[in-house]
This record gives C-alpha cells, structure tokens and sequence, in this order.
C-alpha cells in the first residue's frame, strides 16, 4: 500500500473513522462517528463521499498517550445520510490524508439504501 508521503512530505499518521453504534442504522436512530488522529490535531472534519459535504469540529479530545479523537453525532438518521464517510485532520501546518471510507446503511422497515 502507497503511503502518499511523496504528496504530503514528512507524514501525518492517516486518521481511523468508525461509526459507534454500527455502520447499518435503522431509520430515525441516531448514529456518532468517530474520528482518530494524533495528539496535536487541531480540526477534524468528517467528509462525505463526492460531494463537497461535510463537518468540521475543533472539539478535539485527547484519548490516549498519542491519539486524540472527535465526534460527529447525526441525531435522527433519514436515508439521505446513507453513503460514504471519511475523516481528514488539519494539524498544523497541513492536513493529513483521508482515512479509509466507512460506508454507512439506512434500514427502515424492509428496505436498507445503499449507494
């Protein structure tokens, strides 16, 4: 796997994305992404996939000897929230790479949405 650090010189460890309750959220339930950097990290922001969408928090909290973390909370989940997620951290003087995508499902009563 290519590191990227050709594009981003010395490098930022790449920041984690899960999603606590589980990436299939039933229809109104709420979901609370969690984003993982290092110690040092500034803003997080929360994208979403091809759009230019997304969250961004300086509420950074400090979890680990040398981890810190964020948290994106969607209150009442509709099936316009079903799709792909990722994390970036601005920690200065630059912003890390993305993390993986966390692919988020919307089930209702019969139906899950996917992309």
């Amino acid at each position: 796997c290519s590191d990227g650090s050709l594009f981003h010189g010395e490098d930022l460890p790449r920041p984690t994305i899960s999603a606590e309750t589980g990436t299939v959220i039933s229809l109104g339930s709420h979901v609370t992404f969690v984003c993982r950097g290092p110690l040092g990290v500034q803003t997080f922001r929360l994208e979403r996939e091809s759009r230019s969408r997304y969250s961004e928090t300086e509420d950074v909290s400090q979890v680990g000897p040398s981890e810190s973390e964020a948290r994106f909370r969607i209150d009442s989940v509709s099936e316009g929230n079903a799709g792909l997620y990722r994390c970036i951290y601005y920690k200065p003087p630059k912003w890390s790479e993305q993390s993986d995508y966390l692919e988020l499902r919307v089930k209702g009563e019969d139906v899950t949405w996917a992309l």
